[in-house]
């Protein structure tokens, strides 16, 4: 059984875990508010990117870009974070890339130390690269993009990346997008149908649309970059709010071991000086 000093050196200990914790999701905190004042991607200009398919008839264009190639591996792009407490959220991102392969022969492109360390653990091959910086900034996706859209020119079928998306403060969803083969849509969801007739592209349109092509697979990286930091960031302050929440019911329930056996205690003394005193009157009578 546990001593009752043990018990009072447990309960200093907790309240002392529990004013670091609370530093740590203040931090945390801050962190978050600060970076989302930060230059942030605009979602309108995938979106323009994308009516520039449409209005080049891209999904005519006989391109690597807009058919599959099943024959040839894909590269499987996996953001992890190197931040304390998001051992679980690297997990889920790297089981969701692994079973997302289509074959063996797929290569894993990892972002952070801590993805690259769990996927040593697992014996599995991969490229890495650095975590995301607490900048996230246009440049940082740069080195990716260029190593992952060379390599779709010569050995690459598909581009895959697998990173936790922020949907709010309390929610980080894990998903798996695919960036190429960039498979156009039919037509303008409005049913609507662009004048291409009037469009003149120079040098060729096969060229246009592949550099269009790329500046999207760039920018989206960018907001994917993006999005990840603010997980990693909400993930954190949820794991920490978690662990308050654990490290005040443990406290409780210390407390009231503590001072039960306190009482306990106390009982007994009084019982036992009562039981003195009683002898000792016997004894004097």
């Amino acid at each position: 059984m546990i001593t009752l000093a043990k018990l009072k050196q447990s309960l200093e200990f907790n309240k002392s875990l529990g004013t670091i914790i609370d530093i740590l999701k203040t931090t945390a905190l801050v962190q978050f508010r600060s970076f989302q004042f930060k230059e942030k991607p605009n979602p309108e200009f995938s979106k323009e990117i994308e009516d520039v398919f449409e209005i080049f008839g891209a999904k005519n264009i006989r391109h690597p870009y807009f058919f599959e190639r099943l024959s040839l591996p894909s590269a499987i792009i996996i953001i992890t974070s190197d931040e304390g407490f998001l051992g679980g959220l690297n997990t889920l991102l790297i089981n969701a890339a692994l079973d997302s392969r289509r074959s063996k022969n797929d290569e894993l492109v990892v972002l952070g130390e801590r993805g690259a360390g769990y996927l040593e653990d697992l014996k599995e091959s991969f490229v890495p690269f650095p975590g995301i910086s607490d900048e996230a900034g246009w440049k940082e996706p740069e080195r990716v993009a260029d190593y992952v859209l060379g390599g779709y020119k010569k050995k690459f079928g598909g581009i895959f990346v697998s990173y936790p998306k922020f949907v709010s403060l309390t929610h980080q969803k894990v998903e798996v997008l695919q960036l190429l083969p960039r498979l156009p849509d039919t037509g303008p969801a409005d049913g609507s149908r662009r004048d291409r007739e009037e469009v003149t592209m120079e040098p060729a349109r096969h060229r246009v649309v592949e550099a269009a092509v790329e500046l999207w697979v760039r920018y989206k990286l960018f907001e994917i970059f993006w999005l990840s930091k603010q997980s990693e960031y909400a993930a954190r302050i949820m794991h920490l709010e978690g662990s308050t929440y654990e490290l005040s019911g443990l406290s409780q329930r210390l407390r009231f071991d503590y001072f039960r056996r306190v009482h306990a205690l106390s009982d007994k003394t009084i019982r036992e000086i009562s039981a003195a005193k009683l002898l000792l009157n016997k004894m004097r009578s």
